[in-house]
């Protein structure tokens, strides 16, 4: 990356905010049903709520470490909000909420190849270097997607968490993202992603 901020910076940073306004939903829900209690402190601490403009925070003298370091920081405290949840909450009300989150972020009516470049721009998946994300089929009727490693594991079993509590939470965001659109998510295991039109689409 550069040592002057450009658009992919702020695309990025784009997505790490994302990432706290899930963080925040959940927490918020966790609340409202009284999963947690507002007086815990430690599950309070897990919601970022400095969300201020890129140029107003960055050490724009260590760009890079900066950002990698804010997506650390996000996905950590992510997992550890989100396993302290999964002691006490079925996985299938967790999974409603990421559902419902996902529908604030619809895609609308576009094609597979949008839909995707929608994804892309929501979701984290490490630094543009790490190249988590190689394309495997497009056409106007599907969209494939490999992920080449699980980037997202170290934050879950930093916490005793489960890495599969992760990828079954984004699937339902993307499925909630995809609500209305016409289009369907095929995803055989976290690592292979379909977006399609129609049943015709081989991985």
């Amino acid at each position: 990356m550069s040592s002057f901020l450009g658009p992919i910076h702020f695309w990025l940073y784009e997505k790490i905010k994302i990432q706290e306004e899930l963080t925040i939903y959940f927490y918020n829900a966790a609340i409202k049903n009284g999963w947690f209690d507002e007086k815990d402190s430690e599950a309070a601490l897990l919601v970022k709520k400095d969300l201020r403009p890129l140029e107003d925070i960055i050490d724009t003298m260590n760009i890079h470490a900066w950002l990698q370091e804010c997506i650390h920081d996000a996905e950590g405290r992510y997992a550890k909000l989100i396993t302290k949840l999964t002691v006490t909450v079925p996985m299938i009300e967790l999974e409603k909420i990421a559902f419902e989150f996902g529908k604030l972020h619809t895609v609308g009516k576009v094609s597979v190849q949008d839909a995707y470049k929608f994804f892309d721009d929501i979701f984290l998946n490490g630094m543009p270097c790490d190249r988590v994300n190689i394309i495997t089929q497009q056409d106007n009727s599907c969209f494939s997607w490999e992920q080449t490693h699980d980037i997202h594991a170290e934050y879950w079993l930093a916490f005793q968490g489960y890495p599969e509590t992760y990828y079954k939470l984004r699937k339902q965001v993307m499925l909630g993202m995809l609500d209305g659109s016409g289009l369907i998510l095929e995803s055989p295991d976290y690592l292979h992603y379909s977006i399609k039109k129609e049943n015709q689409c081989t991985q």
